[in-house]
């Protein structure tokens, strides 16, 4: 079963074998199983060639229907051929297969809407034919006609919104009155004729080899039977096991068949006198009848059975197209359903009503339906030509998905089903779209051209869906749009093929033309030896360009395959080197991840012995009473101490940066104030070691400003320090705080410039001052400490404010670091006290804190530090026992809880939670 749908909504289970069984022949048989047997299947067969060719076809798609049914049973989901591709070779093919099974499904609901035109010219002349009236391709388009076509999409849509039950009962009674009314009639032939109807004579066509002639006959079932394999995107609905849908395919496509041979043997059981009995004469001459006499079956129904005999045939057709109607809409919305269940088409597509029927994947068809009746019978038949195309791709698809899974299962019966249907398919399909490779039919030149333009739109949709697909479901296989380009070059060389062809036909009877009038405008008249002689001449012409055209379409089609298989081959070795690429990025990034997480864990295990250095040191540096030796051993435990963890904090500050996780903390500032306090952090040690330390502020006129400044105040420590560091005795270093003219309103543009007379830099080592882990090796800087990586914090830091940051430098002469960057002014600044300043307003004697830490050693250092200033100090070892008494304490006793983060039993995250959601509202603020 398919987990992923099992979650999400599903289809309700009402259909019974009955109904999957009127589905199966009511997609199957349409209206054109009663014009078909005088237009196609006698001219190329004969009524035993037809009976022996469909019996042939009804066989190789019982091969498929087993196939079909095999999968079926593997995955009883919405979406047929659909579902099986996604699940077995993935969501590419499913989308492939879909893109072509959906143009079938629609394309004959239009032919069938479409099919009532010509049953009611048959049947009521031109009662139909009011409103405005205009011809396509040579077909007369009435108003009247387009608006039943239109009523009939719009009423059986409107039948299978109202639900499946609703609409499959209907179905199944058209699908019995289509059955056992063609039944019925043929049975009243037989009798009425006294066995003649079976004499067939000739029994093929004359001057026609009969094998090829019954190929051509069993080539035709993917265009006979296809429908029949609609039932598969509804098997989420089967209210009984997928075991007994092989049985249910079998009648279905035998009663098909059986319909196909009855009408055949129909239309040429009676035929107008003057044909004296002489079928092949009669259908040749189809063409220049109208009426009863140009449908076969209806004028042998008539003969027999008289004006009864017409009503029933004409319900009976009618219920053919209502089957097809029903039946497709079935199909097709279903498999809308399963594509948008999948999310690749909008969640909308996919809504079920309260009847359980996905009401807006029909809304959809009958939507896209609105244009159809007007488009005219010859306009519809060129997408119904590509019909055939859509099915055998559904076909091919089935069989080589069945052939896989029986693969994996060792399943040698549906090994040898799945590759006798896979071959046969790739056939049907190379028969229907090669001209010339068959001397049967051909699709007609625009059908060429539809077939290209839905390839396209279908790579269309497919960027569409690979850039929204957010679960990295498409785009793993190649083949896929490989085919589609496939495709699109071969449809569109052989419509490129039989227009010239058609031209060439055009152009070879206008010059006869031509001549011919020459002739007689010279008084010469040609016999009709010399007439022939002309058209046997032209036709050897046409033969010629054909076989010229067809080796030339083979040259251009080798060439494109082996173009194709080149480019393939070439996107396959980038692809390859790409997901090489891919998998060292994940792993680098897995790596990253590594460190940070190792980082984050090594701050907390180095920081705590730190801290607990330094507090010790702060505690000790107190006792007046130590000798003055032991003082500076302090002094010197604590400036190392504070170097180490400057050190750390690089290491963390450019771990934060590398994660993308250093964000600014904007607030109103003074930028004249940010640069002077650390101007006068540096002063005293810029005077020992006689430094002179110039700061210029003059030119800022807008000093408040809206930025991070913590951020802005590392930038110059870090600048300031190296200056520091590289600038012997007698130097100077220069602070320029420069305000330029800026056009911008609301915003302020400054440069500041960090100068000093230093050692300067190498050109090499200026170059990538500013990568991490860099530092100058030379023996002027070798006695200097830093981790190397102040100035890819510092540049970082720049480039998050929006920023620029550069260096102009000469060794043994000095560095000038130049920063631009701008600012949004403060509007309404309020001067901040200073933590001196607020601490000196306030008496912390008495206050009663709560410090939660897991390490002793950290809650003695810190219990000291606050106790030395007033505040009373109760403790905890874990977040549990700092939720035990916060519970416990009467309001207020607590001022404030100072709360530790990674600890055991609960963190601080966790606790900080408990207290917050304390019952007693006081204690939970």
């Amino acid at each position: 079963m398919d987990t992923e749908s099992n979650e999400k909504q599903k289809l309700n289970l009402y259909l019974s074998p009955l109904g999957v069984w009127a589905l199966a022949l009511g997609c199957a048989v349409g209206w054109g199983a009663f014009v078909m047997p005088g237009t196609t299947f006698l001219p190329i067969a004969g009524p035993v060639g037809t009976l022996i060719g469909m019996a042939i076809g009804a066989v190789i798609m019982l091969i498929i229907g087993y196939n079909y049914y095999f999968m079926m049973n593997h995955f009883p989901n919405a979406g047929g051929t659909y579902a099986y591709a996604k699940k077995v070779l993935g969501y590419d093919h499913g989308f492939l297969s879909a893109w072509f099974v959906i143009l079938v499904y629609i394309a004959i609901t239009w032919a069938n809407a479409n099919a009532l035109t010509i049953i009611f010219r048959s049947l009521l002349g031109d009662f139909f034919q009011f409103g405005f009236h205009y011809q396509i391709a040579g077909f007369d388009v009435y108003f009247g006609e387009s608006l039943l076509s239109l009523a009939a999409l719009w009423i059986f849509g409107a039948v299978c919104m109202r639900g499946g039950k609703f609409a499959v009962g209907i179905q199944i009674f058209m699908a019995l009155i289509l059955f056992f009314g063609v039944t019925f009639i043929f049975v009243n032939a037989a009798i009425h004729f006294d066995g003649n109807i079976f004499a067939m004579n000739p029994p093929f066509v004359p001057h026609e080899n009969s094998f090829t002639a019954i190929i051509g006959i069993a080539v035709l079932a993917p265009w006979a039977f296809a429908g029949f394999e609609s039932i598969s995107n509804s098997t989420e609905e089967f209210n009984f096991s997928p075991k007994k849908s092989f049985v249910i395919i079998s009648v279905a496509v035998i009663m098909a068949g059986m319909i196909y041979v009855f009408l055949t043997l129909l239309a040429i059981s009676d035929m107008p006198k003057f044909y004296s009995g002489n079928w092949v004469a009669y259908i040749n001459d189809l063409s220049n009848l109208s009426g009863f006499a140009g449908l076969p079956t209806l004028f042998a129904t008539n003969k027999i059975l008289g004006s009864s005999g017409i009503f029933l045939i004409s319900c009976t057709i009618i219920a053919g197209v209502i089957t097809g109607l029903i039946g497709n809409y079935i199909a097709a919305s279903r498999l809308i359903f399963a594509v948008a269940r999948d999310n690749i088409l909008p969640a909308w597509f996919g809504k079920l009503n309260k009847f359980g029927s996905p009401q807006n994947a029909i809304l959809f068809l009958m939507i896209l339906s609105l244009a159809i009746p007007f488009m005219g019978h010859t306009a519809i038949s060129w997408i119904v030509d590509i019909n055939t195309i859509g099915a055998t791709i559904a076909y091919t698809y089935t069989s080589i998905v069945a052939l896989v899974v029986a693969r994996e299962e060792n399943n040698l019966k549906v090994k040898i089903t799945g590759v006798i249907g896979t071959v046969i398919s790739l056939i049907f399909f190379a028969y229907f779209m090669i001209p010339s490779f068959h001397s049967f039919s051909t699709m007609a030149t625009e059908s060429y051209l539809i077939l290209i333009t839905w390839s396209i739109f279908g790579f269309i949709f497919f960027k569409y869906i690979l850039n929204k697909d957010d679960m990295q479901r498409f785009g793993k296989s190649t083949v896929v749009w490989m085919t589609i380009l496939f495709l699109i070059f071969f449809t569109s060389m052989m419509w490129l093929r039989e227009v010239t062809h058609g031209t060439t036909k055009q152009v070879l009877y206008n010059l006869d033309g031509y001549y011919s009038e020459e002739l007689l405008e010279h008084g010469i008249t040609l016999n009709e030896r010399e007439h022939n002689d002309s058209e046997n001449f032209i036709q050897e012409q046409m033969n010629f360009v054909n076989y010229s055209l067809a080796i030339s379409n083979w040259m251009q089609m080798s060439l494109i395959v082996i173009a194709l298989l080149i480019m393939f081959s070439v996107y396959n070795s980038i692809m390859k080197r790409e997901r090489e690429m891919e998998m060292q990025k994940i792993k680098a990034e897995q790596s990253n991840r590594a460190k940070s997480t190792f980082l984050s864990n090594m701050s907390h295990d180095i920081r705590t012995p730190m801290n607990a250095i330094v507090g010790y040191v702060t505690i000790l540096k107190k006792n007046k009473t130590l000798p003055p030796e032991t003082k500076d051993y302090l002094n010197k435990i604590g400036a190392s101490s504070e170097h180490l963890l400057a050190l750390i904090n690089d290491v963390l500050d450019m771990s934060r940066i590398e994660s993308g996780k250093m964000e600014l903390e904007k607030a109103d500032a003074d930028l004249v104030k940010v640069v002077q306090d650390v101007y006068d952090m540096f002063a005293t040690q810029m005077h020992a070691k006689n430094i002179e330390f110039i700061l210029d502020t003059s030119t800022v006129k807008n000093r408040y400003v809206v930025c991070d400044k913590n951020r802005l105040n590392r930038v110059l420590l870090n600048l300031i320090s190296n200056a520091y560091k590289f600038t012997p005795s007698e130097g100077t270093i220069l602070i320029s705080f420069i305000e330029k003219d800026f056009d911008e309103k609301d915003f302020g543009s400054y440069q500041i410039r960090i100068k000093d007379t230093g050692i300067g830099m190498s050109k090499e080592f200026a170059a990538k001052v500013f990568e991490a882990f860099e530092r100058e090796k030379n023996s002027t800087v070798s006695g200097i400490q830093g981790t190397g990586l102040g100035m890819a914090i510092t540049k970082s830091i720049v480039d998050l404010m929006g920023g620029t940051i550069r260096v102009e430098t000469q060794q043994g002469k000095g560095s000038e670091f130049i920063i631009d960057i701008k600012f949004e002014l403060a509007k309404n600044f309020v001067e901040e006290k200073t933590v001196e300043e607020t601490l000196e307003e306030i008496d912390f004697n008495g206050v009663h804190l709560l410090l939660v830490d897991d390490v002793d050693v950290n809650r003695e250092i810190a219990t000291m530090l606050l106790e030395s200033v007033g505040f009373v100090i109760d403790t905890a070892v874990d977040g549990k026992e700092a939720v035990e008494k916060v519970a416990k304490s009467q309001p207020k006793e607590y001022a404030a809880v100072l709360m530790d983060i990674q600890m055991p039993i609960m963190d601080g995250y966790q606790a900080t939670n408990e207290i917050r959601n304390l019952k007693n509202p006081e204690l939970a603020k």
